[in-house]
Order: C-alpha cells, then sequence, then structure tokens
C-alpha cells in the first residue's frame, strides 16, 4: 500500500515533465507485491537524461529502499506501425 501511495505521488509530479506521454500503474492481482509501471515518453533521451536527473525521481529512488526490493527493471519498447 505503501509503495502504491508513494508512486501515484510520483506520478503527478512526472506527469507534469516535458514529453510525458502517459503512465499505466498495474498491480498483479495475484501477487500485490508485483507493480508494472507501463511508460510512455515523446523522447526517449530525455526519459534517459534529463528525467533521471529530476528531483522527485532521485527523492523517491531514495525513499524507496525502505519499501521495494530493489532496482526496476526497465525495458524499451518501441510501437510497430
Amino acid at each position: 500500500d505503501l509503495a502504491i501511495k508513494t508512486l501515484a505521488g510520483l506520478l503527478k509530479q512526472v506527469s507534469k515533465e516535458p514529453h510525458y506521454v502517459n503512465i499505466v500503474l498495474h498491480v498483479d492481482p495475484m501477487d500485490k507485491t508485483n507493480i508494472l509501471l507501463y511508460e510512455q515518453w515523446s523522447d526517449e533521451d530525455y526519459y534517459k537524461g534529463d528525467h533521471m536527473k529530476t528531483h522527485h525521481l532521485l527523492q523517491f529512488m531514495s525513499d524507496s529502499r525502505a519499501f521495494l526490493a530493489g532496482p526496476p527493471e526497465i525495458s524499451f519498447w518501441v510501437v510497430e506501425k
């Protein structure tokens, strides 16, 4: 519950960033400790660079050590047209 609440707060801040398109928070109904964020950004370089250096994301990464099992697994996908 703490992870979901904290992530929801983070997502409100992230949604104000340039190049943000959408983020959907998913929770595994069979294992509520398994969380997936599906993120859409209009600029991969921004996401990998400036986004990762924002104060709110750095603060979340620091705070989340108390309630997350480890760092996130991040993969990049492209939409096939």
